[in-house]
């Protein structure tokens, strides 16, 4: 014989939750039920229609973010867009990393960008925005590289001095961006918020596209470019 099962609080709700309808067929019982639970709510129709206002409110919040985060990423890509016509032309691999790094710090609020390397290119020489990563990689970046995956957010000392070895000022926060077979794009800045870890990367993961595009170029195609 099967042994009863004990009522408490959570049977109960769980059956509800499988019966919504129970109420509906027992009115009776709300005259002995206490729905008020700190709230003005007189009747279990009206402590529903309360809840799902609350419901209502957040999902139109939600849908308020969603929004302008939407309207961001657009004008981002559009940015992405036009930096991208204007500097993929450039005479050569080297003037394109410079200028991209210009444009990036100029129109994206970032006081440094520069390209860190794990090997030698052999069409970039000669700028003071792409260095050598140290050799043998920190475990970080070999962990970096091999996710391919854009990280935000806040940079320890042993980072800031591998992605910026000549930076005095201290760096807020950075967008490391790794560029897979050749090294990482580091975008900071100053302040602790500009780039965080749950922000979306996207617009990264584009730009990182078009970095590699032009860095794998044969190196025939970077002579006649030159």
């Amino acid at each position: 014989m099967a042994k009863p099962q004990t009522l408490n609080e959570k049977s109960v709700t769980d059956w509800l939750r499988e019966h919504p309808e129970f109420l509906a067929r027992h009115p009776e019982l709300l005259r002995d039920l206490d729905l008020a639970h700190g709230t003005e709510a007189s009747s279990l129709i009206e402590r529903q229609v309360h809840l799902l206002r609350e419901d209502n409110r957040a999902l139109k919040r939600q849908l308020h973010e969603l929004a302008g985060i939407a309207g961001q990423n657009e004008k981002l890509m559009q940015r992405l867009h036009q930096l991208t016509l204007e500097i993929m032309t450039t005479a050569s691999t080297t003037e394109f990393i410079d200028q991209l790094c210009h444009r990036l710090a100029r129109d994206f609020r970032a006081e440094r960008v520069g390209l860190v390397l794990v090997h030698p290119h052999p069409a970039l020489a000669g700028s003071d925005t792409i260095t050598l990563a140290p050799e043998p990689l920190p475990d970080w970046l070999d962990r970096l590289m091999t996710d391919s995956r854009p990280e935000c957010g806040r940079l320890v000392r042993s980072k800031q001095e591998t992605l910026f070895p000549d930076q005095q000022v201290e760096i807020g926060s950075a967008a490391l961006v790794p560029i897979p077979g050749h090294g990482v794009l580091a975008i900071a800045a100053s302040s602790p918020e500009r780039f965080y870890p749950d922000m979306g990367t996207l617009f990264l993961e584009l730009l990182a596209a078009t970095i590699k595009h032009r860095l794998d170029l044969p190196e025939q195609a970077q002579r006649k470019r030159a």
